[in-house]
């Protein structure tokens, strides 16, 4: 995740080889749409469905949290299982046959894989040491919500605490398979946000 507000995924080759060192991959840059600013803290998680999540606040929002989920393809409508294209700096249509029981995300990112070490066999991108670059990613939101806390409800609250609105670290909790978002805000006080029901604050620490 870079603080531009853009995601790349690194990989290893799956299954490893035998014999040799296994080939590594990654994708294009996946903008999250969080403006031209960028984001100030973010993190991610493998959810529990095999889904990738990122969390992250927007600098021109700072009391916003916003969740994106990493999607394969461009976006705009794109199909796991592309159309054939005759243009060659396309390739050809990207289907998981081998993949089956992998999220489609997972799924599609080794099916790449596959098809850019067919490609190297036949002579192409011997050059590259970090295979397929210009895979596309796309980032969609699933959830955003205020991280503000006001007087009022820090004075409800039953721990010692401060108020305020700028969010300067958030992580996923990875014991709750990306259900559960710890925020910690300027002022210091920690919110623990249970994202799996309507985004609202369970308690304070």
């Amino acid at each position: 995740m870079f603080s531009s507000g853009t995601v790349q995924l690194h990989w290893s080759q799956w299954p490893p080889p035998n014999a040799t060192p296994p080939k590594w991959f990654c994708t294009s840059k996946g903008p999250l749409g969080c403006g031209p600013s960028g984001i100030m803290a973010g993190d991610a998680i493998i959810t529990e469905s095999g889904a990738m999540h990122v969390a992250g606040v927007p600098i021109v929002n700072p009391s916003t949290i916003v969740v994106w989920e990493v999607m394969p393809g461009p976006g705009n409508g794109f199909q796991v299982i592309p159309r054939t294209s005759t243009n060659n700096s396309v390739p050809p249509p990207i289907s998981s046959p081998n993949w089956i029981g992998f999220a489609p995300l997972a799924a599609y990112l080794f099916s790449w894989q596959d098809y850019q070490l067919s490609e190297e066999k036949q002579g192409k991108n011997q050059t590259n040491q970090n295979l397929g670059c210009s895979i596309p990613l796309h980032c969609s939101p699933v959830s955003n919500f205020s991280a503000y806390v006001s007087p009022e409800a820090a004075a409800q609250s039953a721990a010692t605490t401060t108020w305020g609105s700028g969010v300067t670290a958030v992580a996923f909790d990875p014991t709750c398979g990306g259900s559960v978002i710890a925020v910690v805000i300027a002022e210091g006080m920690e919110l623990i946000l249970d994202l799996s029901f309507t985004l609202h604050i369970c308690y304070f620490l």
